[in-house]
């Protein structure tokens, strides 16, 4: 990804803190999807509920409304949250994995610095759709 992508997918990132609804950890997370054809869905944001089990990370957020939009193939996938840098929940790497085994997230600090990870580092011996062909 060039570096004009990756300050976009920050800007979003960023942006998309601000939607979070955390009222009981008061930790908000933001994340961005980038689709393979350019695309980016913003706002993806940590949305809590008193019954902490029906929440919903910020990343699957960002990935439900790429998929509910009708993409499905990402490039990209940034996220923060506004104490620093976060990495993706084990059900988050699910999801992600379900649709790209071939995925570069960005994981952003307030600064914009970031480290990337591929799927496969972050969910080693995955399991995915192939899987039940």
């Amino acid at each position: 990804m060039n570096q004009e992508l990756i300050e976009r997918l920050f800007e979003h990132v960023k942006l998309s803190l601000d939607f979070s609804y955390c009222p009981y950890s008061k930790f908000a997370v933001g994340a961005c999807v980038l689709c393979e054809d350019g695309k980016t869905f913003v706002y993806g944001a940590n949305v809590e509920n008193a019954s902490y089990g029906a929440g919903v990370c910020a990343e699957r957020v960002a990935i439900t409304k790429a998929v509910s939009m009708g993409r499905k193939r990402f490039m990209a996938l940034g996220v923060m949250s506004d104490k620093g840098r976060v990495t993706p929940c084990g059900i988050c790497r699910q999801v992600i994995r379900e649709f790209s085994k071939d995925i570069d997230i960005f994981l952003f600090n307030p600064d914009g610095t970031f480290q990337t990870k591929s799927i496969a580092e972050l969910l080693p011996d995955s399991f995915g759709p192939e899987d039940l062909e």
